[in-house]
């Protein structure tokens, strides 16, 4: 069994769609799991139209461009819309109509979803003409908790249910599911999170057992950086769990943070390759590194920096430092850089404005809370005396931390 996993990029346009069915014909009899992210930029369209639909202005225009984009590439593959597609393109503008005053992110995994549906309609039935293809949902077996737009996965009723449900059809055809999604116990689509599609391809791997995950993305494979902000990128041929979960940490757009975890326990190779290369093998996660580890550069843009100052000049100390962390896993937010004095403590979190104003109105009483941004964030994995000189050189930097083997600054 073979688990992969094909991102927005990979099906962007029918040429794409149809690059993926050759690709998952290529491998024949063997047994596969297609798991397809919502296409191109169709994620940042969604969040747009409930952004609009939430605040009860006109979001006719951003819905119209969206179905036309979608339109275009159904009918070039197929001369017509899947009736799949439709029925999920109607429920789509039902739920538009029922956000004024739903919970923001709660709203969020009402519309957001649709993305990924619309998107392995049309994959299922385009790969259907070249192999026996199944259609599957995802939330049909992905079982999750209530934390909307970052759900937390409950192992036990989802791995029961892939298994009761999911694996029987894996056994004799092709599945075609959605990556990012799954519901709750009152049958709410849920998020796993942006970039979510990875995370969902491990889950399917553990719980199926796969023999490998593989992730095809524009890239040859891992890179020590960015191409788009670093020249002179290099390749890792091979990995180890452990090492890409730190670059996950800090923020590398390799994998999705949570992915490395489930395949990590059953020793299940990961592998990143390149639709566009199809020949070239990528890099291997698996146990062992037997790479020479080159420095990593991780850039983040629109971080927020808050600053938590005690109100009665008594310490910043562990009791008050724990209820500040409470309010953060309440929320389910993630702390890029922290660092604390005498009277504060200031954190570096990813830009999020209805996350700000929770922030704000369970932490005001005890503290006086200040907040900048946008701020850029880099970080520097396995540094060297060089590696220093691909920094920005314009930039003022308002916090930095540096250990023995990392390097991060927080600026403007």
């Amino acid at each position: 069994m073979q688990i992969f996993k094909f991102g927005g990029a990979s099906v962007k346009d029918a040429s794409g769609v149809k690059n993926l069915a050759e690709i998952v014909s290529s491998f024949g009899s063997k047994k596969v799991v297609v798991v397809v992210s919502a296409m191109g930029k169709t994620t940042n369209k969604l969040e747009e139209l409930v952004k609009q639909a939430h605040e009860g202005k006109d979001y006719s225009q951003t819905l119209k461009e969206l179905k036309a984009y979608h339109h275009e590439i159904a009918r070039d593959l197929l001369g017509q819309l899947p009736e799949r597609y439709i029925e999920f393109e109607k429920s789509l503008e039902q739920a538009l109509k029922e956000l004024n005053g739903c919970e923001p992110m709660l709203a969020y995994d009402r519309i957001v979803p649709h993305g990924e549906l619309m998107s392995t309609s049309i994959v299922a039935a385009y790969l259907d003409q070249h192999v026996s293809c199944t259609w599957f949902d995802a939330r049909t077996v992905i079982r999750t908790d209530q934390y909307f737009t970052e759900a937390n996965v409950d192992w036990v009723v989802t791995e029961k249910q892939i298994i009761t449900s999911l694996k029987p059809v894996a056994e004799e055809t092709v599945v075609v599911t959605q990556g990012f999604i799954g519901s709750d116990v009152e049958g709410n689509s849920t998020t796993l999170g942006r970039e979510g599609s990875d995370y969902t391809g491990a889950i399917l791997a553990y719980c199926l057992n796969a023999d490998g995950f593989t992730v095809w993305k524009d890239v040859p494979g891992i890179l020590n950086a960015d191409p788009r902000i670093l020249e002179g990128t290099e390749q890792y041929e091979k990995l180890s769990y452990r090492e890409v979960t730190e670059m996950t940490y800090y923020g590398a757009q390799v994998i999705h943070p949570k992915t490395l975890k489930p395949i990590a326990q059953k020793s299940i190779p990961l592998i990143v390759r390149s639709f566009l290369d199809k020949g070239k093998q990528g890099t291997t996660i698996a146990t062992e590194n037997t790479t020479k580890m080159i420095p990593c550069f991780v850039f983040k843009g629109n971080q927020l920096l808050v600053t938590a100052q005690v109100k009665d000049h008594s310490f910043m100390d562990e009791k008050k430092l724990g209820l500040i962390l409470q309010v953060l896993d309440l929320l389910n937010i993630k702390i890029n850089l922290m660092q604390n004095s005498a009277l504060t403590f200031s954190f570096c979190i990813d830009n999020k404005e209805f996350k700000s104003k929770r922030i704000k109105e369970l932490l005001n009483r005890d503290f006086m809370l200040s907040f900048e941004s946008p701020l850029n964030l880099a970080t520097i994995k396995n540094y060297t005396p060089d590696s220093f000189n691909k920094l920005p050189w314009n930039r003022t930097v308002i916090m930095e931390q540096k250990t023995a083997n990392n390097y991060q600054v927080l600026y403007r």
